[in-house]
């Protein structure tokens, strides 16, 4: 199974180094990119930047609700964390310890 990242150039990189399996940048048309990669069979995480997702989170809201695989975690840019948009992580811990971190 494989990550895959779609991003900026920056976060590409970063990922690209960091030994991801499939790194695509996105300069064009990021919904066609992401549904190349959701339709992967090999892709079992994809990780979007937010900024990217929030372009196309009709899409992936409906690709949550719909499968299994794979799962998809947005994640800030270079420019930081977007206003208004949920920490998955913290989510993730608040939901399991019940205490805000």
């Amino acid at each position: 199974m494989k990550v895959a990242v779609i991003g900026d150039e920056d976060t590409a990189a970063l990922f690209k180094f960091a030994g991801a399996g499939k790194v695509i940048v996105v300069d064009g048309d990021i919904e066609k990119k992401f549904d190349e990669v959701v339709e992967d069979s090999e892709v079992a995480i994809v990780i979007i930047t937010e900024r990217m997702a929030d372009k196309i989170a009709r899409k992936i809201e409906k690709v949550k609700l719909q499968r299994e695989l794979p799962v998809i975690v947005e994640i800030p840019d270079k420019k930081g964390k977007m206003e208004g948009r949920e920490d998955l992580v913290e989510k993730l811990v608040k939901r399991a310890v019940g205490v805000e971190v």
